[in-house]
C-alpha cells in the first residue's frame, strides 16, 4: 500500500512539473529503477530526483496541487530537518525517525543541484554540513528509555543536545540559512548535494553529466527525464548499478519509525498512536 500511495504521489508530482514547466531528473535508486525496472526497485520505498537549482528556487515558492503539500527549510517554524524539498501528500502521515519531531505525507524528496567549483566543493561542504549538524542537533529529541539503553558516546552527545544545542536552535537555524542563500548563488564546474553525510565521490558530480541534453525513460508507465550522463553518474555512486544485490541484501534502509497511510494527524496524534502500540 505504501508504494502505491508513493507512485500515485510521484504522478502527481510530475504532472506539476510539467504544467509548471520545473524540470527535474530521476535520481539515486529512482534512477536505477527507471533503467532496470522500468519503475520502482521492487524492495525500495521511495523516490528521489534532482532539480536544478532555478527550478528549485521557484519549486519551493509554488502551492502545490490539490492534497499536496511542499515542504522545505523555511525562515519561519522549527520542525524541518532537511534543506532539500519534499513534495508530500495530504492524507498520510510519517514520522522518519523518531528523535526528529517532524510530521509530513508520503513524499517524493526534491533534491536541488547546487552549481559549485569543483575545486572548492569539498570546502564549501564542510562548512555546510557543520552548520547542518548543529541545527538537527538542536531539534533531537531523545526519550529517557532510548537514553537509559544507549551507550556511552550516544548518552552523552544526548546530554550535549539538551544542554547546548537546543538552546541555540533558533541561532544554528538562521547560520544555516544564511549560509544556504550564500551556496544557491555560486557557479562553477560541478554539481553538488550538500545534504547529504556520504562521501565527496557519491554527492559531487562533474557538469558535463548534466549540462547535455537529456534521456528519456519509462518509470510506473510516464516518460521521466535522466541525466545525459546517467550512466556514469550511477557507476560513480553505485558502481555496477546493473546487477541486483544479493537477495539477503535487497531490503529498505529508510526510516519509518511510525507512518498511517490513511491520515494526517498531529504530533500529537501520533505520539498517542504509539503510545497505543505500545512502543
Amino acid at each position: 500500500m505504501l508504494n502505491e500511495k508513493l507512485i500515485a504521489t510521484f504522478k502527481a508530482f510530475a504532472a506539476f512539473c510539467e504544467r509548471e514547466s520545473l524540470s527535474y531528473y530521476m535520481a539515486y535508486g529512482s534512477a536505477i529503477g527507471t533503467v532496470r525496472h522500468k519503475g520502482m526497485i521492487p524492495w525500495d520505498d521511495d523516490i528521489d530526483v534532482f532539480m536544478p537549482m532555478p527550478d528549485f528556487k521557484r519549486f519551493i515558492g509554488m502551492t502545490a496541487p490539490e492534497g499536496y503539500e511542499i515542504a522545505h527549510l523555511k525562515e519561519e517554524g522549527i520542525n524541518y530537518p532537511f534543506t532539500y524539498g519534499k513534495f508530500c501528500d495530504l492524507s498520510s502521515t510519517v514520522w522518519e525517525q523518531r528523535k526528529y519531531p517532524a510530521l509530513l505525507g508520503v513524499f517524493v524528496d526534491v533534491f536541488p543541484l547546487y552549481p559549485v567549483p569543483y575545486e572548492k566543493a569539498h570546502e564549501l561542504r564542510v562548512e555546510y554540513t557543520k552548520r547542518l549538524v548543529a541545527y538537527k542537533r538542536g531539534m533531537r529529541r531523545h526519550s529517557l528509555s532510548a537514553w537509559m539503553n544507549a551507550g556511552l558516546h550516544d548518552k552523552l552527545a544526548a546530554i550535549q543536545d539538551l544542554l547546548y544545542y537546543r538552546h541555540i536552535c533558533r541561532r544554528s537555524k538562521r547560520r544555516l540559512l544564511e549560509y544556504d542563500a550564500f551556496v544557491q548563488k555560486l557557479s562553477g564546474d560541478a554539481y553538488i548535494i550538500y545534504d547529504n553525510f556520504s562521501g565527496d565521490e557519491k554527492v559531487l558530480y562533474r557538469g558535463e553529466l548534466f549540462d547535455g541534453p537529456a534521456l528519456y525513460g519509462d518509470f510506473e508507465g510516464i516518460k521521466v527525464l535522466l541525466p545525459c550522463g546517467n550512466d556514469a553518474l550511477l557507476r560513480q555512486i553505485y558502481g555496477d548499478y546493473m546487477t541486483p544485490p544479493p537477495v539477503e541484501k535487497r531490503a529498505s534502509w529508510h526510516h519509518h519509525y511510525f507512518m498511517d497511510l490513511n491520515r494526517r494527524l498531529t504530533l500529537a496524534e501520533a505520539k498517542a498512536a504509539v503510545r497505543k502500540e505500545g512502543r
